[in-house]
């Protein structure tokens, strides 16, 4: 999604790179600091923090990319995936 995200703000006309080489380059800073947090130093506590990063990212990425092909984001999907996350997270405490 962050690829698609990429090509929307540069009308499709730049390369992200391999496995995300120039992330840091097209993405806006504030964006790529979130992209930043979705990765974990392996602590429990902040794999989940990265994870619920992760969806906070994906879901603002997925808005903008799918206002600009005008479609239509399913909210009530990304609420369920959501409370299912917190359900394995709450479990396994």
């Amino acid at each position: 999604m962050i690829e698609w995200y990429i090509g929307t703000l540069n009308d499709f006309a730049v390369s992200a790179g391999k496995m995300g080489k120039y992330y840091k380059k097209y993405l806006p800073a504030e964006i790529y600091s979130r992209y930043a947090a979705t990765y974990s130093d392996g602590d429990y506590e902040n794999l989940w923090k990265s994870v619920f990063a992760m969806c906070g990212l994906f879901h603002t990425v997925a808005i903008s990319v799918g206002g600009y092909f005008d479609f239509t984001y399913r909210q009530h999907e990304e609420d369920g995936i959501i409370d299912y996350l917190n359900k394995v997270k709450n479990s396994m405490l």
